[in-house]
């Protein structure tokens, strides 16, 4: 087996990293890692009081860090599939994965512009990939922040009405359209 990397992340709504910590095992809890970072990293950006990480169910809900509710439908496909949120506990999840979906279109906006991340590629050592991934991290913000019309980012950004609105026929937006189609 091909030994794996993981990288913590933190994104904003603008689809940015904010901070990232790269090199960690893959075989790692992602709780761990990030308790680490919280702990010994002197440039974690802890959430300002009052304010929260949305974060997925491989983390605890704790101050500063907000989680869906487990056992409770979650996924946006889920909700297209089985109807609107029939209860408090699944509208926050739907609320919440909606929002979420910001972290998975940065990541695919950076994995499309950086296809040197594919597998595919030649392995390189441990301290390469840090270096690439932390590299290709500050070119991503550095284009999102100098080139607000960059097609990769177009194009994912696109799929954030989707996401967030058109999944349960919802007119959230008040722009007359249920936005349930992905083009």
């Amino acid at each position: 087996l091909e030994p794996t990397m993981n990288v913590l992340a933190i994104c904003n709504f603008d689809m940015k990293f904010i901070y990232a910590y790269v090199g960690v095992p893959g075989r790692a809890h992602d709780t761990k890692v990030l308790t680490h970072c919280a702990k010994n990293e002197p440039f974690f950006p802890h959430p300002p009081n009052g304010k929260y990480y949305l974060v997925d169910s491989g983390y605890p809900t704790r101050t500063g860090y907000l989680g869906p509710h487990r056992r409770v439908r979650y996924h946006l496909d889920q909700f297209a599939r089985g109807g609107p949120p029939s209860n408090t506990r699944e509208l926050f999840n739907r609320r919440h994965s909606g929002l979420r979906t910001v972290i998975e279109r940065t990541f695919g906006v950076w994995k499309a512009k950086w296809r040197i991340l594919d597998r595919k590629h030649p392995k390189y050592g441990l301290t390469k990939w840090i270096k690439l991934v932390t590299a290709t991290m500050a070119l991503h913000n550095f284009i999102r922040d100098s080139h607000r019309e960059d097609s990769d980012f177009v194009r994912w950004q696109e799929r954030e009405a989707y996401h967030i609105h058109g999944d349960d026929g919802d007119d959230n937006d008040g722009d007359g359209d249920d936005d349930d189609d992905d083009d």
